[in-house]
């Protein structure tokens, strides 16, 4: 049995699509479009400006983000509880070896990176570490869903 070129292509072409969303997916996929909104959010966070979150983050009912084994409940919450209260005290954040991977209108970027702060009580604390960003693609544009960062002093 002889199979054609065309056919080939068209059996390789489905089961490309089929493992990574659709066609139309495909000027979404560019790494480059989350690395952008992940540095605009390490900015916002520096300089406590919410309008980065409400400008990336899809603000839902439920919304948890996690950060060195605390939580925020939803957007407004990470923003005026954390965000904004931690770049008064000079927060400098460092995101590096930035991993983006998609799948569909659901992507995720794994980053590493280092934090320094120093507290309303003095104690000066330079920690790395890892965080996670969970991406869906929402009237097209991606928009975080959920983040997780841990991390732990510098030795």
């Amino acid at each position: 049995m002889k199979i054609s070129t065309i056919g080939i292509t068209t059996v390789s072409m489905l089961l490309l699509v089929g493992c990574t969303g659709t066609a139309n997916d495909a000027p979404y996929h560019d790494p480059a479009l989350l690395e952008a909104i992940i540095e605009d959010i390490r900015v916002g966070w520096e300089q406590g400006d919410g309008d980065k979150f409400y400008a990336h983050f899809l603000d839902w009912e439920g919304a948890r983000y996690f950060e060195g084994g605390g939580q925020n409940l939803g957007l407004r919450d990470l923003v005026e509880h954390h965000v904004e209260p931690e770049s008064e005290l000079g927060l400098t954040l460092g995101f590096s070896d930035i991993q983006v991977h998609f799948e569909g209108n659901f992507a995720w970027a794994v980053v590493d990176t280092e934090v320094k702060i120093t507290t309303a009580d003095g104690r000066d604390i330079h920690n790395t570490g890892h965080g996670t960003y969970l991406f869906r693609l929402v009237d097209g544009a991606w928009k975080v869903v959920h983040t997780q960062s841990a991390s732990r002093p510098v030795r």
